[in-house]
C-alpha cells in the first residue's frame, strides 16, 4: 500500500485541483506505447514482404513495359507500311500478315492488362504502407505535447525494459527502439529550435515562415499551460502553441522528421541484412560484418522510402493540383532519403539529429547479449566523450545532454533525504534537469517503506549516493553502506515497475518540485 496515497496536502478536492492531466492518461500511455509498437511491427512485416516481393515485381513490370513497347514498334511498322503501300507486308516465317497483326495486338493487350493489374497491386501496397506510417506518426504526435508527456512517454518505455537475464529483453527493446528514437528526435529538435540553432536548410526555411518573430520562438511543444514550480523548470518560459500554428508545424516540420526517424533502420529487416546477421541477430559483430550491415541497412532503408513508400498515387481535379502534390511529396521524400544518407556523415547537422538519439537508445534499450543495467548511467559520458572526439556535433550533444541529464529517465537512484538523513530510493521522472548532475525524481520509499507523493525532488549531487564524494563525506555508517549496497549505488527500477510501483500512481504529479539539498546531522551536545 502506498502510505501517502490519500494524505496531505489538504483535502482530496485540493489534490484533484492541483494534479496535472497526466494521471488520467498514465495507464493510457502504456497502452498507446503497446499500440505504437504493434503498429510499427505491422509496418515491419509489410516491409519484409516488400523486400522479398518488390524486386521480382519491379523486374516483371519492366519486362512488361519492354514487351508492350516492342509490340507497339512492330505494330507501327506494319501500319505505316499499310498507309504507304495500301496493303499488308509479307512477314518472314509468318504465313498470314493479318493473323500476325492480330496476334501482336492480342499480346500487347494481354501485357497491358497484366501491367495494369500489377500497377494496381503495387499502388495498393504502396498506399497501405504510406498510410500505416502516416497514421503511426499522427498518433505519436497527438500524444507528445508538453515536457511532462514527453517525460512520461520515454520513461514508461525505459521502465518497461525486461531484466538483463530475461530472454525477451532483446526482442522487447528491439521493438521499442524505433519509437523511442523517434520521440527523442522530436524532443531534441524542439530543444534545438528553442536554443536558436539553424543548421538544416529544408527545415529552417519552414521555421522562418512559421516563427517569424522572437515572440514566436517561445512557442513550443515542450511548454505546459501552467507550471506550479517555474523556478525548477528550465522550460517554464515557453508558451503552448496556438492550435492552428501547431497543426501546420506538425504537418510540415515534425511529421517528415518523425517519419525519417521511425524508418531509419527498417532496412535491417531485408534479407540482405538477415544474411549478414545469421541466426542470432543480437550477437556482437566483427568490424567488417558491422560495416557491411550498416551499409546494407542504409541502402535498403532508402529503397523502402523511395519505392516502398514513395509518392502515393492520388486523383486530382486539375494538373496544377497534381503538380503541387508531386512537388511537395518529392521534397519530403528527398528529405527522408537525405537523412538516411546523412547518418553516414560525421558531424552532419541532419544526421546527428537522429544519430545522437540512436546512440543513446542503444545504451538505454540495449540488445547486447551481455548487459548490466548500470551501463545506462554511462550514456551521458559516452556521448560527451564522442562530442569531444568530434564524432557528434558538440552543439547538438550539449542540447541533448542538458535535456536528458546524467541520470536517464526511469533510472533508479539512492538519495539521502534532506530532512531525515535516511537513504531512500527514487526514480528519475522528468527530462530537463536544471543541472545534468541533479536529476528530477519521484521518491518511492520513506524510511525504507514504500511511499509515493505527487511532488518531485531535485537531488543535489551531495545527497546522491551515486557520487564517490558523497559516499566519502556523508554521515552514513561505512559498515552499513557496505552491507546494504554491496558496491552498487544505483538500482534497476524496472524490476519493480508495475509490480510494486504502479504506473498510474507514479506518474501522478501535482507540478510542485522541491530541492533535496545536503543533509545536516543535528548537533549532539
Amino acid at each position: 500500500m502506498l502510505l501517502d496515497s490519500k494524505s496531505k496536502p489538504g483535502s482530496v478536492a485540493y489534490q484533484q485541483d492541483k494534479l496535472s492531466k497526466i494521471p488520467s492518461m498514465a495507464s493510457g500511455i502504456s497502452k498507446k506505447i503497446a499500440k505504437f509498437r504493434q503498429d510499427y511491427n505491422q509496418l515491419v512485416s509489410n516491409a519484409e514482404k516488400f523486400f522479398v516481393d518488390f524486386p521480382a515485381q519491379a523486374e516483371r513490370k519492366q519486362k512488361l513495359i519492354s514487351n508492350i513497347e516492342a509490340y507497339q514498334q512492330q505494330i507501327d511498322v506494319i501500319e505505316n507500311y499499310v498507309k504507304e503501300h495500301g496493303k499488308l507486308p509479307k512477314i518472314k516465317n509468318e504465313p498470314s500478315s493479318e493473323f500476325y497483326l492480330k496476334k501482336l495486338n492480342r499480346l500487347q493487350t494481354q501485357a497491358k492488362t497484366e501491367k495494369a493489374q500489377l500497377d494496381k497491386e503495387l499502388n495498393t501496397n504502396q498506399i497501405h504502407r504510406y498510410e500505416m506510417l502516416d497514421h503511426l506518426v499522427d498518433q505519436m504526435l497527438d500524444l507528445l505535447n508538453g515536457h511532462r508527456i514527453f517525460s512520461q512517454f520515454l520513461g514508461t518505455i525505459a521502465l518497461s525494459v525486461p531484466a538483463p537475464e530475461e530472454k525477451v529483453r532483446h526482442v522487447r527493446n528491439d521493438k521499442n527502439k524505433p519509437i523511442y528514437i523517434a520521440a527523442l528526435t522530436i524532443a531534441l529538435f524542439e530543444s534545438h529550435r528553442m536554443a536558436g540553432y539553424k543548421h538544416i536548410p529544408f527545415l529552417q526555411a519552414k521555421l522562418d515562415r512559421l516563427f517569424p518573430t522572437e515572440e514566436h520562438q517561445t512557442l513550443s511543444l515542450l511548454a505546459e499551460a501552467h507550471e506550479v514550480s517555474p523556478d525548477f523548470v528550465p522550460t517554464s518560459h515557453l508558451k503552448p502553441m496556438p492550435l492552428d500554428l501547431k497543426a501546420i508545424y506538425r504537418e510540415e516540420v515534425l511529421k517528415p522528421l518523425a517519419k525519417a526517424a521511425l524508418v531509419q533502420s527498417i532496412g535491417s529487416h531485408s534479407q540482405e541484412c538477415k544474411d549478414i546477421l545469421g541466426e542470432d541477430k543480437y550477437r556482437i559483430l566483427a568490424n567488417d560484418e558491422r560495416e557491411k550491415l550498416v551499409h546494407a541497412i542504409r541502402v535498403k532503408s532508402v529503397e523502402f522510402i523511395q519505392k516502398g513508400i514513395g509518392i502515393p498515387p492520388k486523383r486530382f481535379n486539375t494538373k496544377q493540383e497534381q503538380a503541387e502534390y508531386v512537388k511537395e511529396h518529392t521534397t519530403l521524400l528527398k528529405f527522408m532519403i537525405k537523412m538516411q544518407q546523412s547518418l553516414q556523415k560525421p558531424l552532419d547537422p541532419l544526421g546527428d539529429l537522429v544519430r545522437i538519439p540512436m546512440v543513446y537508445s542503444s545504451i538505454i534499450l540495449s540488445t547486447k547479449p551481455e548487459f548490466d543495467y548500470t551501463q545506462i548511467y554511462e550514456a551521458y559520458d559516452i556521448l560527451a566523450q564522442g562530442a569531444n572526439q568530434k564524432q557528434y556535433r558538440e552543439d547538438y550533444t550539449n542540447v541533448f545532454l542538458s535535456m536528458v541529464g546524467r541520470f536517464p529517465l526511469g533510472s533508479g537512484v539512492y538519495m539521502i533525504q534532506q530532512q531525515t538523513g535516511e537513504v531512500e530510493r527514487a526514480i528519475v521522472s522528468s527530462l530537463f534537469p536544471l543541472k545534468p548532475d541533479e536529476p528530477i525524481v519521484k521518491q518511492i520509499t520513506r524510511r525504507q517503506l514504500q511511499f509515493l507523493s505527487h511532488m518531485e525532488l531535485l537531488v543535489h549531487p551531495k545527497s546522491n549516493m551515486y557520487f564517490d564524494n558523497t559516499r566519502r563525506e556523508c554521515h552514513v555508517n561505512r559498515e552499513y553502506m557496505a552491507m546494504r549496497f554491496k558496491g552498487e549505488f544505483v538500482w534497476n527500477a524496472a524490476e519493480l515497475w508495475e509490480v510494486q510501483i504502479p504506473a498510474l500512481t507514479f506518474w501522478k504529479k501535482d507540478g510542485t518540485r522541491k530541492y533535496n539539498d545536503i543533509y545536516e546531522p543535528p548537533d549532539i551536545l
